[in-house]
C-alpha cells in the first residue's frame, strides 16, 4: 500500500527552472552568444554539476569572464522572478489531500536544503513536509538513486509503497531506479523529454487527484 508521497521540488513544486532559462539566456544574448537550449534541458534536475554554465558561456564567446560579477548580475534577476513564481496548479490539493489520507509527505531534490527549505518557508508549506532530503544529504544527486533510497530508509518505507512526482527525465530516473512509483508532470522546460520510464503522465497534478493516483499506483504492484 502506498504510505508516502515524495515531490521533487524545481519545476515541480514551484516553476523555478523558466526562469532560470530565460536569465541565463538574456545573459547570454548580452554577450552576444545563444544558450544551447538542448544542453541546458537534458541537465534538468542534475544539479549544477552536471552542465558548467559558464563554460559554455565562454566557449560560446571564445572570453574568458569574470564569472563571479556573471553569477551576481544575473542572479539578482533570477530571484526576483523565482520570488513571483506562484505554487504551481494541484500541488496544495495534493498535500493536503496526503495528510488526509495518511501519507507521509516529503521532499527530495538535488538542490540545496537551504534553498529548498527557503522557498517552502516563504510559501508556508515547510510545515506540511515529514523530511527534505537535499544535495547535502547524499552523495550523489539524480539521476542517481541515492536520494530517493535515503528519503524512504529513513521512515523504513518500501520503495513501492512510494509515489514520486518529477517533471525531467534526471528526476525521472532517479525515482525509478530507487523503486518508487512515479509520476512524471512536466513543466514548459522539460515537456520535451523522454519521461517514458514514468509509471504515469500528467500534465498537472489537477489533472487526476491524488486519492485516484494512489489507487492506481497500489493497483499497479497489487496492493501488497
Amino acid at each position: 500500500m502506498i504510505d508516502a508521497l515524495i515531490f521533487d521540488f524545481d519545476g515541480v513544486i514551484i516553476d523555478n527552472e523558466s526562469p532560470d532559462f530565460r536569465t541565463w539566456q538574456e545573459t547570454f544574448r548580452h554577450y552576444d552568444a545563444e544558450l544551447d537550449r538542448s544542453l541546458w534541458v537534458n541537465a534538468i534536475g542534475a544539479g549544477r554539476e552536471a552542465f558548467d554554465i559558464y563554460q559554455h558561456l565562454e566557449d560560446s564567446t571564445g572570453v574568458k569572464r569574470d564569472r563571479e560579477a556573471v553569477r551576481l548580475q544575473r542572479r539578482r534577476r533570477y530571484l526576483d522572478l523565482v520570488e513571483a513564481s506562484p505554487i504551481l496548479p494541484g500541488v496544495m490539493e495534493y498535500i493536503l489531500e496526503a495528510r488526509c489520507l495518511g501519507l507521509r509527505l516529503g521532499v527530495a531534490s538535488s538542490s540545496s536544503r537551504a534553498w529548498v527549505e527557503g522557498h517552502l518557508m516563504r510559501r508556508g508549506l515547510l510545515k506540511h513536509f515529514d523530511c527534505i532530503k537535499a544535495a547535502e544529504d547524499v552523495s550523489r544527486v539524480k539521476p542517481d538513486p541515492e536520494l530517493y533510497a535515503a528519503w524512504v530508509a529513513q521512515f523504513g518505507i518500501r520503495p513501492p509503497d512510494a509515489v514520486a512526482i518529477e517533471d525531467s527525465a534526471n528526476g525521472v530516473s532517479a525515482a525509478k531506479q530507487a523503486g518508487l512509483f512515479c509520476v512524471a508532470v512536466p513543466n514548459r522546460m522539460t515537456r520535451e523529454l523522454p519521461l517514458d520510464q514514468a509509471d504515469i503522465r500528467l500534465e498537472a497534478l489537477t489533472d487526476m487527484p491524488l486519492g485516484a493516483l494512489v489507487e492506481r499506483a497500489n493497483g499497479r504492484h497489487g496492493g501488497s
